[in-house]
């Protein structure tokens, strides 16, 4: 509790220069924040959740894909095939504004094994699945859009649709997706899609579960083989290929996002010690009378480690809790869509990113330190009163 007191009336004592820290490592912070979602979120759909042993079956040569729906059975009767579903892509706006912060991205599919067959949705409530077979309008839509929209359970809506011109389909919320899984989509009945929009000749694409890697490398080979002469022609990839291929794609971007995070974590570090070396520089009497008073050079390095720790937890803190402002404003709406606001509404800031941020701060407030506080240990306090007299 005395070092704590004692901190704070550092902190105190030098406010303009710790107001410049603070500020300097939440800009940091904030940045660092989204860059770390986006870098999370690519290592946990390629390295976590995608499988090697389901197959995605699509039109090779034109997206958004366009199937012909007399492959389906073709597909789904391949030998070593246990389970299959298909989407169907279906895009609108949610409101009259148009606007594409209320844009939703609808995936028409076979609602009897929604869980089994989509990465993610383990954690969905089977009754929601129930309630989407019982329901032919029903729809099981993402927790962001449900909270930007201020939609309920039970609330019907109106797709106005930009993917089917003049083939606007009204849901009813039969669930919600759990956080954080298939940002902006809804999962709604394939039969309602072809009944609404009157396409039952293509597909967007078709998932199948093999029952493993090696049957499912065996029978992407068949496919292809088969297919190959056919029009249109097909590409089969595994679901943990399919998910690589498209992060490979930014893969330039990804390896600057790791290095600006690096050398932001390593910039705050400086900040922070520059800080803290120009304020220990500054106090040196004030190490000397601590000394004097019974103060071990133990006690004065943690001193010194103490007060960088929390200038960079409350700094991180404050830096994390702004950019999921951000995020959360820009889900809801709240922010004039641009380049910025769209990267919010792809990789969505959770709340416990807040806690991270704070984590960083003092991880970095630590890192910062050790050598001032290194030197604040090692004040002579012959040295310091020699100059005074």
């Amino acid at each position: 509790m005395k070092f704590f007191l004692l901190i704070l009336k550092n902190l105190r004592r030098n406010k303009l220069r710790t107001t410049l820290t603070a500020l300097a490592v939440a800009v940091m912070v904030t940045i660092c924040t989204e860059m770390m979602t986006i870098l999370f979120w690519v290592h946990q759909h390629v390295h976590t959740q995608a499988c090697q042993s389901k197959l995605l079956v699509s039109e090779r040569w034109v997206a958004p894909s366009c199937i012909p729906a007399r492959y389906l059975a073709l597909l789904t009767h391949q030998e070593g095939v246990e389970d299959w579903t298909l989407w169907n892509l279906y895009t609108g706006y949610l409101d009259a504004s148009r606007q594409n912060s209320r844009k939703g991205f609808g995936l028409a599919t076979r609602p009897d094994n929604l869980i089994a067959m989509h990465i993610g949705l383990e954690k969905l409530d089977p009754a929601a699945v129930l309630a989407l077979q019982r329901e032919k309008t029903g729809a099981i839509v993402s927790a962001d859009l449900m909270e930007q929209m201020s939609w309920k359970v039970g609330q019907q809506f109106t797709v106005l649709s930009s993917s089917h011109p003049g083939k606007d389909l009204r849901f009813k919320i039969v669930g919600v997706l759990p956080p954080g899984e298939y940002v902006r989509n809804f999962f709604f009945r394939e039969d309602y899609y072809e009944e609404g929009t009157g396409n039952k000749e293509t597909i967007t694409c078709v998932w199948l579960r093999l029952r493993d890697a090696e049957t499912a490398q065996r029978v992407a080979g068949r496919i292809q083989e088969q297919f190959q002469h056919n029009q249109p022609e097909l590409k089969v990839e595994t679901e943990s290929a399919g998910v690589a291929r498209f992060v490979s794609r930014e893969q330039a971007l990804l390896s600057i996002l790791k290095w600006v995070v690096a050398i932001l974590v390593i910039d705050m570090a400086i900040v922070l010690s520059n800080s803290i070396s120009v304020a220990t520089r500054e106090r040196k009497g004030e190490m000397a009378v601590l000394k004097v008073l019974g103060f071990e050079p133990l006690a004065i390095l943690v001193l010194v480690v103490g007060e960088a720790m929390l200038i960079g937890a409350v700094s991180g803190l404050i830096g994390a809790a702004l950019a999921w402002l951000c995020s959360a404003l820009a889900v809801s709406g709240l922010l004039p869509s641009s380049s910025a606001t769209r990267i919010f509404l792809s990789f969505p800031i959770q709340v416990q990113m807040i806690f991270w941020g704070a984590l960083m701060g003092a991880f970095v407030g630590f890192a910062g330190s050790i050598v001032p506080a290194w030197n604040a240990r090692k004040v002579r306090v012959s040295d310091v009163f020699a100059k005074i007299a």
